[in-house]
C-alpha cells in the first residue's frame, strides 16, 4: 500500500491536468475492483476474533497507514478538479471511506494473512511491536518504504535507460 502512496504522490506532481483525470479514473476504478473482490474474499471463513487481531497487528506496524492517505489524496485531486465542492462535503466523504478503506483492507488480506500466520503468531507480533524497539519499527516502517519505494522507482527508470541502451548496442 505505501507503494501507492509513493504513485500518488508521483501523480500530483504532475502537471498536465488531462493526464491527471487519466490517472485518477485508473485509481478509481482499481479500488472499485478492490471492493468488488474484497466483498466476495471477506466470505472465506475468517473469524471475527482473527480479523480483529489483524486489524491490531496492521495497524501498531504502520502497514494501515498508507491506507489512510489514499482518501485524502484521492478528495484533493478530486477538489482540485471540482473546486465547487465544499470542505464540509470532502471531511465527511473522509470519514466514512477511511473506515470502509480500512475495514475492506483487512477483509482483503484476512484470508492471506491466514493462510501464513494463526491468530497466535499475531497476538505475538502485536506484542513485539508494543516493546520499545517495535514501537520504534512501526513509526519507521512507513517512511522506511516510502523512501525505499522511491529509490526503487528511481533504480528501475536507471535500469530501463541502460538496459535500453544494451539493446540498441546489440543491434
Amino acid at each position: 500500500m505505501l507503494y501507492l502512496c509513493g504513485m500518488f504522490n508521483s501523480m500530483f506532481n504532475l502537471k498536465n491536468i488531462v493526464m491527471q483525470k487519466r490517472i485518477f479514473s485508473m485509481w478509481v476504478a482499481v479500488f472499485a475492483m478492490l471492493f468488488v473482490y474484497s466483498s466476495r474474499v471477506s466470505a472465506q471463513d475468517v473469524s471475527d476474533e482473527y480479523k480483529s487481531q489483524l486489524r491490531e497487528m496492521l495497524t501498531v506496524s504502520g502497514s494501515l497507514e498508507g491506507a489512510r492517505q489514499v482518501v485524502p489524496q484521492l478528495l484533493a485531486l478530486v477538489k482540485q478538479q471540482q473546486p465547487e465542492i465544499s470542505d464540509e462535503a470532502c471531511r465527511k466523504v473522509e470519514e466514512t471511506f477511511n473506515v470502509k478503506v480500512i475495514d475492506r483492507m483487512v477483509d482483503l488480506y484476512a484470508p492471506i494473512y491466514i493462510k501464513y500466520l494463526t491468530l497466535d503468531d499475531l497476538k505475538q507480533i502485536v506484542a513485539f511491536y508494543q516493546t520499545p524497539a517495535g514501537k520504534k519499527w512501526g513509526e519507521a516502517t512507513p517512511s522506511i518504504t516510502l523512501e525505499g519505494t522511491k529509490m526503487g522507482q528511481q533504480l528501475g527508470m536507471e535500469l530501463a535507460g541502460e538496459i535500453q541502451q544494451a539493446l540498441q548496442d546489440a543491434k
